[in-house]
């Protein structure tokens, strides 16, 4: 297992997929440059920058990049490799197929991961930057939730767009259709309907503020505790997780005859 994550990130590391995505967690550390560019402007107003860091992770993190970046990688644990004709390779290898499949997943997860936190930190560092290294410490454990909320919605995201991946023809359609279709609407939609989201778990454990607690009072849904997010979310990962590693098995005879 561990020689398979060790290969898997190797090659991923000099990926053009890797390239892209590095390129695009960039996205919020401009946007907070920009802000900070414009710090003057937003004092008159009464808005302090730093301030503005859930609204920022909240908004562009959370409901932006994350379920980005998770089609992208997500779809390619199977399909790239049906796309390449490799699979058949690899599965003959002396290795338990659950294990190529788990590995290359984890990798996924990782390497997303490790942006994200990257991304998270500089875009956090910069709106913070004027208050100092004491302001800086200061809301480190924010900092902390959400970047753990982030790679929880990546255990179970990652996994689910590898069932795509592996299923479907188009997946990364598919995956952005059901992102910021389903995910980033359905969220805010009124009642319990918000409940058949991914994401919904996630809003219950993020970092709030105060336009997060304004939209749940608009638009309630059942109370859920941050205990129960927790282990709703850790089942879906532990569910698409299981399916993922067994489609090369489900679907041996289909790769096969391609």
């Amino acid at each position: 297992m561990g020689f398979l994550i060790r290969f898997f990130l190797q090659n991923g590391i000099h990926s053009r997929r890797i390239l892209w995505m590095t390129i695009v967690s960039l996205i919020p550390v401009g946007c907070a440059v920009m802000l900070l560019l414009i710090k003057s402007f937003l004092a008159k107003q009464d808005i302090v920058l730093a301030d503005l860091f859930p609204q920022v992770s909240f908004f562009l993190f959370l409901h932006f990049l994350l379920p980005l970046m998770a089609v992208f990688i997500g779809t390619a644990v199977i399909a790239d490799e049906v796309e390449e004709r490799t699979l058949p390779y690899l599965l003959v290898r002396p290795i338990p197929r659950p294990f190529f499949v788990l590995a290359k997943m984890v990798v996924g997860v990782l390497a997303v991961g490790f942006l994200l936190f990257v991304s998270l930190g500089l875009t956090y560092s910069v709106m913070v930057l004027d208050q100092g290294l004491s302001g800086w410490m200061a809301d480190i454990p924010q900092l902390l939730r959400s970047g753990s909320v982030l790679l929880l919605g990546l255990m179970v995201y990652v996994p689910l767009f590898g069932l795509l991946g592996g299923i479907l023809k188009h997946p990364v359609l598919a995956g952005l259709l059901f992102t910021f279709g389903w995910e980033n609407s359905i969220a805010f939609f009124p009642g319990n309907v918000k409940l058949l989201t991914v994401v919904h778990y996630l809003h219950v454990l993020f970092p709030p503020f105060q336009q997060t607690r304004l939209i749940d009072f608009i638009l309630p849904a059942q109370p859920i505790s941050a205990v129960t997010s927790i282990v709703i979310l850790l089942a879906m990962a532990v569910v698409f997780t299981g399916l993922l590693i067994l489609l090369p098995v489900l679907k041996e005879y289909q790769l096969e005859q391609s």
